[in-house]
């Protein structure tokens, strides 16, 4: 019995425990409960969604995009594209995380679970998803490496949304903590990809050399050794650079970082005998393996870095044309090569039309996403037009070398110019013909056979039409020894060129008279023309009989090639001086270029010397000079910075520059004095406006004689012309005139001046007669200027008939206001009147806009009237076509009538519904935009309490406050009207008849 009780003692101990445990686990109150939970939530949902992103993750990065020519990315690359392709499995682990954190919340695995939502937002790019999750985990969990790793993605996260002063508070945070290797690990590579992303890679440098020695897999740590060694490079560290790749190379890394890494010893190595024998048999193998066929022109091209590192540029440029050539899949290399031929062009050979070329060419390979693209870009704008300033100056150079040769000399260099073009010419031709007669053999051997079945496996089983098979029947598969193909290949040559001869040069000789201009062109294309540009009919004609006389006499060709040369040399003293010009213009330009765009401003300043040594006193001598004692003054270098400052004062010593080296005060104090005279000008023209001229003129006589010298001398001296118009007979105002233009050429108001000379020249010959202008004040409105004529303007329908009103004529009370008159207006009166007096622009005295109709002296709407001369008689008001009633105490509206050509602005009504808000929310008044018919847009204010109350509010809306004051002049008239009439008008659309009908009601 006793034995029976040991055996199923143990048994029966654990089954009493399980039970205890099972009864326990729904609470999680006791340890067994919690170990329960534990390894539920640990081994189910979260070990397979834990499994599945070390997966995913695995996927993201062996898809990194690794461009050798800039620094590897350490992390996966994210876009929309890796997200599509990953977010199923994304999705998967986010459901299966979110189990052990809904049914075992009280496990010590819900914060890890959390972690494995966090990064799954994370590559989804979610971010903010991604920085919410990150942040709980971090201040909910009791787990420290859980915290840290959730810091540590939360730092990835803010640089990610490039929030770099949040992802430098988290890093400092972690400074402060311990934890495990792991965590360790991804805290030096996360703030080494921060110095990278924020442009402090020589601080990324020593936080890579403390996460390599923790990477586990072998691979990965050689490809982050890579990177530390490119940024070694970068620092000019090149021994230390030349260490890692070693210890790359030693540990048998992958194909391509092998490859990639024997390529980088040639940019880091000593250069001595021994790296160069060690860089040569490397590149011979690489060029040798056929694995590396797609890769050849990477091996080129850093064939030619290192040449470019022994500055045997020539051998450097030599095997950049070979990458080039060899550029099979890998488009983006081309960008890079084409860029370091770029730099030998421009740093080192000085060859700056080629750099520019190579620039451009380099913008067109490389991908706008690259790290240095928007640089390349700008460097190659700044460079087309280096590169064109630099082609004046060398040709224009080039062209005055040649016209002071002597006449023999002259000669002589010209034929050999000719000569030359000539060769290149025949050359061409003949490389076009050749290329020509390739395409032409490609085309004919593509079109054999056009019913040939393509092969099974994607290729074609077309046999070659040149082969010769010994098997076939009767060997007539070779393609010459087979009729029926030589007579399909005849007429399709016929076809496209013509019956031609067999001769040298077929293609660009024309066709046979046996062969028929329009025969050719219904056959090969439009009337006219051939195929390969050839001509027919007259063109032809003409064309061959040209080409026969040069074929005839090939001096004629060269002679006149000759002629074309001489007529660009500046040969008379005009053409030099206009070439010097150009020169001089460009050597300026240039100079900026480097100053300012290159950032090479030794070279800037070297070309300013060089221009103003050879054109002392050309048009930008003076900007040169002052730039040149502006970089002697900072320099500094006292004698060069006295030599420019006096030959500026010698050569140019009323420019501004001179003055400025005077006073360095200059400009503040020409402001000053620029504003004091102008106030004064602005005095006197009121004065003048206003006919006070005696007034008008003592102010310019104490404003002369208080500022003697100043910016603004032509507006005075014009003013005083206006007076003297007004006041002196025509005879001294014409004079005035002319001594005006005459002592200011170049003021802006010589046009006027000019104008005003004309009109007294047409009225002494008797073009123009009459008295034009009047010495009386004209009569102010008591409306603002640009309001009265939107008022009181009428508009009439098509069908209506308009009768003009007579122009108002010369009375003392009212006469058309002086500041409406242009220079058409501005003719002399005849012997004893005065003359007339453009009144220039308050903006001291700009030329002044187009006149406005003349103002009425009075607030009613004039009456239409006959034509003067037609009759004296009043024509009769007509009478509007629609009933309106007169109900003064009625609702009204007031209504801003806007036509379609100019609308009222966009925002006006609610701008007009918070001006209401403000000064009339007792009236609860609503503001509706509505059409009337095709022409016409109504901004509807309503609605108020009787005509009284609808004329006061619109004439406070012609107030400051309103927003209808920066409306000055824009077309749009103001109306008040009962809501009956407002029906009828939009109904009828008769404006004009309401216009009629409201002059008699409310005026």
């Amino acid at each position: 019995m006793t034995k029976y009780l040991l055996i199923f003692r143990w048994p029966a101990l654990l089954v009493l425990l399980f039970g205890l445990g099972m009864a326990g686990c729904a609470s999680d109150k006791n340890l067994v409960a919690h170990t329960f939970n534990n390894i539920a939530a640990r081994d189910n949902a979260y070990f397979l969604a834990r499994e599945k992103l070390r997966e995913t993750e695995a996927k993201l990065y062996a898809a990194r995009q690794n461009d050798y020519n800039q620094v590897l990315p350490l992390f996966p690359t994210l876009d929309s594209a890796a997200v599509k392709a990953n977010r199923a499995e994304l999705n998967d682990i986010i459901k299966k995380a979110s189990l052990p954190i809904q049914h075992r919340p009280g496990s010590d695995w819900t914060d890890d679970a959390y972690l494995l939502v966090g990064w799954s937002r994370y590559y989804q790019m979610q971010y903010s998803d991604a920085a919410l999750t990150f942040k709980y985990v971090n201040s909910t969990s009791k787990d420290n490496n859980a915290k840290h790793e959730a810091l540590i993605g939360l730092m990835r996260t803010f640089v990610a949304l490039q929030e770099y002063d949040n992802a430098k508070a988290v890093s400092d945070l972690l400074d402060k903590e311990s934890g495990q290797e792991k965590n360790a690990r991804e805290l030096f590579l996360t703030r080494a990809d921060y110095y990278l992303k924020t442009g402090e890679p020589a601080k990324a440098i020593p936080q890579l050399e403390r996460a390599i020695p923790m990477i586990e897999f072998k691979n990965e740590r050689s490809r982050t050794r890579y990177i530390l060694a490119q940024l070694y490079q970068e620092a000019g560290e090149d021994k230390k650079a030349y260490e890692q790749l070693n210890q790359i190379l030693a540990r048998n890394p992958p194909y391509e970082l092998d490859f990639f890494a024997k390529l980088m010893l040639g940019q880091v190595s000593d250069l001595n005998l021994q790296d160069k024998a060690r860089l040569n048999k490397y590149f011979a193998a690489l060029l040798k393996d056929p694995k590396n066929k797609d890769y050849r022109d990477k091996i080129y091209y850093e064939m030619a870095r290192l040449s470019y590192r022994q500055q045997n540029y020539p051998d450097a440029l030599q095997l950049l044309r070979q990458s080039i050539k060899a550029t099979t899949t890998n488009q983006k290399q081309k960008g890079y090569t084409y860029l370091l031929a770029g730099r030998i062009y421009y740093e080192n050979l000085q060859k700056y039309r080629l750099a520019a070329a190579y620039y451009d060419s380099t913008v067109q390979a490389m991908s706008k996403e690259a790290p240095n693209y928007a640089a390349i870009k700008e460097r190659s704008d700044i460079l087309q037009d280096f590169a064109k300033q630099y082609t004046i100056i060398e040709t224009q150079d080039s062209l005055q070398t040649l016209a002071r040769l002597n006449k023999d000399e002259l000669d002589q260099q010209l034929d050999a110019y000719a000569e030359a073009e000539l060769a290149a010419r025949r050359k061409e031709a003949e490389k076009q013909a050749a290329a020509e007669k390739a395409r032409a053999r490609e085309e004919e051997f593509a079109s054999r056979r056009p019913n040939e079945a393509p092969s099974a496996f994607g290729g074609s089983t077309r046999p070659d039409p040149t082969a010769f098979d010994p098997t076939a029947a009767g060997g007539a598969k070779w393609y010459f020894d087979n009729p029926a193909t030589l007579g399909t290949a005849r007429a399709d040559f016929i076809r496209r060129w013509g019956n031609r001869q067999l001769q040298d040069n077929w293609r660009t000789r024309n066709t046979p008279a046996s062969a028929t201009p329009g025969a050719i062109a219904g056959a090969g294309g439009a009337a006219g023309a051939q195929p390969g540009g050839a001509l027919s009919g007259p063109d032809a004609a003409k064309q061959d009989s040209l080409a026969k006389a040069a074929a005839a006499n090939p001096e004629a060709e060269k002679q006149a090639l000759v002629a074309k040369y001489r007529q660009d040399l500046p040969l008379t003293p005009e053409q030099l001086a206009a070439s010097d010009k150009l020169i001089e213009a460009a050597m300026y330009e240039l100079g900026g270029i480097y100053k300012e765009q290159l950032k090479e401003k030794e070279k800037g300043i070297a070309t300013y010397e060089k221009e103003v040594t050879r054109y002392p006193r050309g048009e930008h001598a003076p900007d040169a000079y002052y730039l040149l004692y502006l970089y002697y003054k900072d320099k500094p270098d006292p004698a060069k910075m006295a030599e420019y400052a006096a030959a500026l004062q010698r050569e140019f010593p009323k420019s501004i520059y001179a003055k400025l080296i005077i006073d360095p005060l200059y400009r503040e104090h020409e402001q000053a004095l620029r504003k004091a005279v102008a106030a004064r000008l602005d005095s006197a023209f009121t004065l003048y406006k206003d006919q006070e001229f005696t007034k008008a003129r003592a102010v310019l006589a104490r404003t002369e004689k208080q500022f003697p010298k100043h910016e603004l001398t032509d507006r005075v001296a014009y003013l005083k012309t206006l007076l003297v118009i007004r006041t002196q007979p025509p005879m001294t105002a014409r004079a005035a005139v002319e001594k005006f233009y005459k002592e200011y050429p170049d003021s802006p108001l010589v046009p006027l001046a000019r104008d005003l000379a004309t009109t007294y020249r047409k009225q002494e010959t008797g073009q123009i007669t009459g008295a034009l202008a009047s010495t009386d004040k004209p009569v102010v409105s008591q409306f603002r200027p640009g309001e009265v004529d939107n008022r009181l303007r009428i508009m009439y329908s098509d069908t209506e008939m308009t009768t003009p009103a007579p122009p108002p004529a010369p009375a003392k009370d009212e006469a058309r206001p002086l500041e409406t008159l242009t220079p058409k207006d501005q003719a002399p009166a005849p012997a004893g009147s005065a003359g007339p007096a453009p009144a220039p622009s308050r903006n001291a005295l700009e030329p002044a806009p187009a006149p406005a109709e003349p103002a009425p002296s009075t607030g009613t709407m004039p009456t239409p009237a006959a034509p003067t001369g037609a009759t004296t008689a009043s024509a009769p008001a007509a009478a509007p076509t629609t009933a309106y009633t007169t109900q003064l105490s009625a609702a009204h509206a007031v209504v801003l009538v806007f036509p379609k050509a100019a609308p009222a602005p966009t925002d006006l009504a609610t701008q007009l519904g918070a001006y209401n808000n403000r000064f009339f929310r007792a009236n609860n008044l609503q503001v509706q935009p509505q059409p009337l018919g095709a022409e016409q847009d109504l901004l509807v204010v309503r609605a108020l309490p009787g005509a009284k109350v609808a004329q006061s509010y619109a004439t406070k809306l012609r107030g400051p406050q309103s927003p209808l004051a920066r409306l000055r002049g824009q077309g749009y008239q103001t109306l008040v009207i009962t809501l009956d009439n407002l029906t009828l008008l939009q109904t009828t659309g008769d404006l004009a008849g309401y216009l009629t009908y409201y002059q008699g009601a409310y005026k």
